[in-house]
């Protein structure tokens, strides 16, 4: 591939005699691109000021070789040219008048940063291609600088949790649209219907935590309390909204379709809403049950009306028990070490940890005790120390006081140990033993002897495959731990030190 460095060589550039920028503008000509393909590899980006100007036509292509495209003047590509990122790491399109891309590809590399700053977003009218990490805008600058798809613009890539933007994104034109919108870590996309009017202009962002805490920016970050509820809707998720700004039309009678994010629990799929919020309430979107499940990436859809500002996820059954956050399975040598979050709980009961050997059928493993009320964060840690040889499916279940039941996403961890043994806990211990068995010690008998085989006080506490045992005053020295099973019996060295 033939590469032209625009440097001196190019009337329209003004350089330094370092060339560290390429600049158009300044008082030179207008840079016109007329087909071919033309490289940029400035080490200090390229700079189009006030009254520069760049012009694509002819199917032409422009690499960006460089981390930075700063646009004060005019940068606009005819239909089939080009916009080629191809610098890698993070790149930056700033400046203050929007480029107007055709095409346009992040080919800066997965994972890396494509930051859109301008304050006038930039323009896409054919296709962008988005094949690197995350694409951010400035939030406070809400649809103006978001990236801005016009009539038939589409995109490729973007809706993965770590291929999507994190800001705004906003369609013109009367075709349907999946916004690829996400926290930065998260992909929350919305879909619309097709639009009756070529000139309708919407712009979303998805804006993560809850909406009675966390202000919508482009209305002067006000609040949407989630108890600000309208008949049939008895509750709101905390999770996060969608910001919906109507630019030009009222989005009324369009079909709207999320992808839900993890943690909304409902009883069943068939309480959840989509909901909008309408200035003083949120209120129902969804003419009837539609979700396809309440778990992360399912989806739920309702009818746009007029005056909406925000789309979030409701219910029609009381305050949801539990709003989970993060939950994350780790390996540490043979053990699984199970970590999991909540945002909200309402008469919360206890949490049943469950493990599964196929994905499907779930056993119980343990419990943990839950905070019951709470609105503020709260964590949880749970070590699975006898997990099974091969793939282990783990997932949480919540409890609350009245039988109801929902579960986090599932995770797996990949295991090949040789387990089967009894742990005992600490050695040397102060007065206190933990006693972790792998199954088919449900039943197990278990007591604390001297070395000659006399029994001495403990008191055993806990059931199933976790027990505690707290030893009586006792002389320093090593004790017995004997534990009767179907399998026989087992004795292990103990060492207590008071």
């Amino acid at each position: 591939m033939k590469r032209l460095l625009i440097l001196t060589a190019v009337t329209a550039v003004a350089v330094s005699a370092k060339a560290q920028n390429t600049t158009y503008g300044g008082g030179s000509a207008p840079y016109v691109v007329d087909g071919g393909y033309v490289s940029d590899y400035s080490p200090a980006g390229t700079i189009v000021l006030a009254d520069g100007s760049v012009t694509l036509s002819n199917n032409a292509t422009y690499e960006h070789g460089n981390n930075l495209l700063q646009n004060s003047g005019n940068w606009t590509a005819a239909s089939g040219s080009l916009d080629l990122f191809l610098s890698t790491g993070s790149n930056t399109i700033s400046g203050s008048t929007a480029p107007s891309f055709f095409n346009v590809h992040f080919n800066n590399g997965a994972g890396n940063t494509m930051a859109i700053t301008n304050t006038q977003g930039i323009n896409i009218a054919g296709q962008a291609q988005l094949s690197n990490g995350i694409t951010t805008t400035v939030r406070s600058n809400t649809s103006a600088g978001s990236l801005k798809f016009a009539d038939n613009a589409t995109y490729t890539g973007g809706t993965t949790d770590a291929q999507h933007v994190n800001g705004y994104v906003s369609k013109t034109g009367n075709d349907a649209f999946t916004f690829p919108v996400g926290s930065g870590t998260d992909r929350r996309t919305l879909s619309i219907s097709a639009p009756a009017t070529v000139t309708d202009q919407y712009s979303v962002s998805w804006i993560a935590g809850n909406p009675g805490t966390n202000g919508d920016p482009s209305n002067s970050n006000a609040l949407h309390p989630t108890t600000a509820v309208t008949a049939p809707i008895a509750s709101v998720s905390t999770q996060g909204q969608w910001d919906w700004i109507p630019v030009s039309g009222t989005g009324a009678g369009l079909t709207i379709t999320v992808s839900l994010p993890a943690g909304v629990t409902a009883a069943t799929a068939t309480t959840l809403r989509l909901v909008g919020w309408n200035g003083t309430s949120w209120v129902n979107l969804s003419a009837a049950p539609n979700a396809t499940g309440n778990a992360e990436g399912d989806s739920l859809s309702g009818t746009m009306i007029a005056g909406i500002t925000a789309i979030g996820i409701g219910s029609t059954s009381i305050v949801l028990p539990v709003t989970f956050g993060a939950f994350a399975a780790q390996k540490q040598g043979c053990e699984a070490i199970l970590n999991w979050t909540t945002l909200m709980e309402h008469n919360n009961d206890y949490f049943v940890v469950e493990r599964s050997t196929d994905g499907r059928n779930f056993s119980r493993i343990g419990n943990i005790a839950a905070a019951g009320n709470s609105s503020a964060a709260q964590t949880y840690t749970y070590y699975d120390r006898f997990p099974a040889n091969g793939l282990n499916y783990y997932r949480i279940t919540q409890v609350d006081v009245d039988g109801q039941r929902s579960s986090t996403e599932v995770k797996a961890l990949q295991f090949n140990c040789a387990n089967g043994t009894v742990k005992v806990y600490p050695v040397p211990s102060r007065g206190i033993l933990y006693v972790d068995m792998p199954a088919g010690y449900e039943q197990a008998k278990i007591a604390v002897t001297t070395i000659d085989g006399r029994q001495v006080p403990a008191t055993v506490t806990g059931g199933s495959l976790s027990r505690t045992v707290q030893l009586a005053s006792l002389t320093a020295g090593t004790y017995l731990l004997r534990v009767e099973s179907n399998r026989g019996l087992e004795t292990l060295k103990i060492l207590y030190q008071p």
